[in-house]
Parts: C-alpha cells; sequence; structure tokens
C-alpha cells in the first residue's frame, strides 16, 4: 500500500483509538479505582475503552506489518524503538515535570505563579506538607525516569550491576501494562476536565467547591491539559515499546 494511505489508515487508527478510551469513556479509570460503580452509563464507557484498545492493537499491528523496516537491533541484543516512539517516550517524560512538577515546586516554593490573589494563601501550607511533595512534585519526576526505560537498554535488560536481576530481561508486560494503565488515568481525567474547561462548565465536573480555585488561576487551570497530553504520549510511548519488541527485528 502507498505511504500516503498507510499513513491516513494509521491517523484514522490512531484518532479513533485515542476518542474511544480517552474521550468517551470520561474518567473511567479513577471511578473503577475507588470504587464508584453506580453509574449506569458504565458498562457503556467499559465498552468504548475496550473497544479503543482492540483498535489501538489493530493499528499497532497493521503499522508494523506495513512498516517500510523493522526496528533496529543493538550490538547487545535490545531493541531501538523507532524515532516516533523515542520522541512519544522523551515527551512523555518531559511533560509532567515541566507542566506540573515545576509549577507545584513553585507553588511549594510560596512563588504564586500563575495563581490569583484570592488562592494565594492557601499556598502558604503547601511547602509544609511531606505528602505534597513527594507526591506532586517528587512523584512525576520518579515516574519520568521510568518511563525513558521505554525506549532505553536498561528498560528492556536489567543493567549487570543491579544486584540479583542484572542481566535479565525486562518483561514485557512489567514494562508495559503500568504506563498503560497511568496513561488511560491521567488522559482521561484530562480530557474529561479540558473538555469541561472548553466549554465553561467546570463546576458540572468538579462540584462541592471544587473548582473555585480555578477562578483567575491560570496555572492551575492548565494542568488539565497538561494531564491530557501526559496520557496520549505515555500511551503512545507504551505502543512504540510494543511495536518494538513485539515484531522480527533487523
Amino acid at each position: 500500500m502507498r505511504s500516503p494511505a498507510r499513513l491516513a489508515l494509521l491517523v484514522v487508527g490512531w484518532a479513533g483509538a485515542a476518542w474511544l478510551t480517552l474521550v468517551v469513556p470520561g474518567n473511567l479509570v479513577m471511578r473503577l479505582a475507588f470504587g464508584q460503580t453506580g453509574d449506569p452509563a458504565l458498562p457503556w464507557q467499559v465498552l468504548a475503552a475496550a473497544l479503543g484498545l482492540l483498535l489501538a492493537l489493530a493499528t499497532l499491528r497493521y503499522g508494523a506489518r506495513t512498516a517500510p523496516r523493522p526496528p533496529r537491533r543493538r550490538t547487545d541484543g535490545t531493541v531501538r524503538p523507532e524515532p516516533w516512539a523515542r520522541a512519544a517516550t522523551w515527551a512523555a517524560a518531559a511533560v509532567p515535570v515541566l507542566g506540573y512538577t515545576v509549577p507545584h515546586l513553585l507553588w511549594g516554593l510560596g512563588v504564586p505563579f500563575g495563581v490569583a490573589a484570592g488562592s494565594r494563601a492557601e499556598l502558604a501550607a503547601l511547602g509544609d506538607s511531606a505528602t505534597y511533595w513527594v507526591l506532586l512534585v517528587a512523584g512525576p519526576v520518579a515516574g519520568a525516569v521510568l518511563t525513558l526505560g521505554l525506549a532505553a537498554r536498561w528498560g528492556q535488560v536489567v543493567p549487570r550491576r543491579v544486584p540479583w536481576a542484572g542481566g535479565r530481561r525486562v518483561p514485557r508486560p512489567v514494562a508495559v501494562v503500568p504506563p498503560v494503565v497511568v496513561g488511560l488515568l491521567v488522559g482521561q481525567y484530562g480530557a474529561m476536565m479540558t473538555t469541561c474547561l472548553a466549554f465553561g462548565v467546570t463546576r458540572a465536573c468538579a462540584p462541592g467547591g471544587g473548582a473555585d480555585v480555578l477562578d483567575g488561576s491560570w496555572a492551575f487551570a492548565g494542568t488539565y491539559p497538561v494531564f491530557l497530553l501526559w496520557g496520549v504520549c505515555l500511551l503512545a510511548a507504551a505502543a512504540g515499546r510494543v511495536r518494538a519488541t513485539a515484531v522480527p527485528t533487523a
């Protein structure tokens, strides 16, 4: 098949998969994680997410079978992902650090970056919370480092200097399942809240006063598109890892 037609099919396939897995199900993964299963629409949302994942796998398989060349194997036996997969991996590592850790670091230090005057008093207590620094500042950085393993040698074979596990192959599910779960979680949340922001209905999506902090605080609101972009990049990076290790290599 000619390259333009192949590219068009891949774009349609990935766009459809993203729509079904991130947009249609709403905040499905988070609600399941917290046991909120009372929504009568839940079965249809699960079905949409499942269809989206199946479409993503079919698109990934089609892209692999019609690729002009297979992924290249390094001299140590590991596989070098394709350029798009490496770019997605680096983006998935950089987006949460730049778009989430950096502003939370500034807020924890008391810097009112992008925060309305009415919300600045709440920043004073953030720097005293160990949970804040561990989960919201250091957490995304640790996740970014692990994300780089999707495209790196050490993400396929454990470095020999690591006690007991050095030199062993990293099972594909161990490398792929966590970023897929996290990608769905943050991607669905980001898609839902970004849509709410775009249509000006944030309070309907975050009832109980949870959206009051957004009034005049563009940096707080900006974290929602960051979640969406992070999820998309993380899922693409995981797909690149599957693509690199699932087909014969050159």
